[in-house]
């Protein structure tokens, strides 16, 4: 089934890119796209060569003789680990959807394969004062203290998406 299409950042689509070549035999740029394709994922035959070059993908021959894109260790392509000096801001506006409180939990939408990229900047952001996190993939549960930080941790993120849908509830 077709998913709608929506904006996502680089380094959220080259994380689902990792994710997805690391979980199956993909032996084409093109059977990539198509799967990115199904999951409303769009791009370009060039995008995809230069996500695939950014992430050290490269063609392994198999016993077989079949070919696959391979992946360095996830550790290598752990795109939660902030690498360069992104400001949240930017991370909250590329990422955000959609940001609710129940209770004292903050759920937290994104496109398909960000979650944990912006989980992570979360969670190393000492602004925040988590209990805990737990990502998906296009879903992060924020535990925090109190209703009132849930509320107020949804506002803020609200705000620092400039043009995003916002909180409901």
């Amino acid at each position: 089934m077709k998913t709608r299409a929506v904006p996502i950042s680089m380094a959220a689509r080259r994380a689902r890119i990792a994710a997805l070549v690391s979980a199956r035999p993909i032996a084409s740029q093109e059977d990539l796209g198509r799967l990115l394709d199904d999951e409303g994922i769009h791009v370009t035959q060039a995008t995809l060569s230069r996500d695939l070059d950014a992430l050290g993908a490269v063609k392994e021959h198999l016993a077989n003789g079949e070919v696959r894109y391979t992946v360095p260790s996830r550790a290598a392509i752990d795109t939660s680990l902030p690498r360069e000096d992104h400001s949240l801001q930017r991370i909250v506006t590329d990422t955000l959807l959609r940001a609710e409180a129940a209770g004292n939990i903050a759920v937290v939408q994104t496109p398909p394969g960000a979650a944990q990229y912006l989980a992570g900047h979360l969670d190393r952001n000492p602004a925040f004062d988590t209990v805990g996190t737990v990502a998906g993939d296009d879903t992060i549960i924020i535990v925090m203290r109190t209703t009132k930080d849930a509320v107020a941790l949804c506002d803020t993120l609200v705000s620092m998406s400039t043009g995003r849908s916002g909180r409901s509830g």
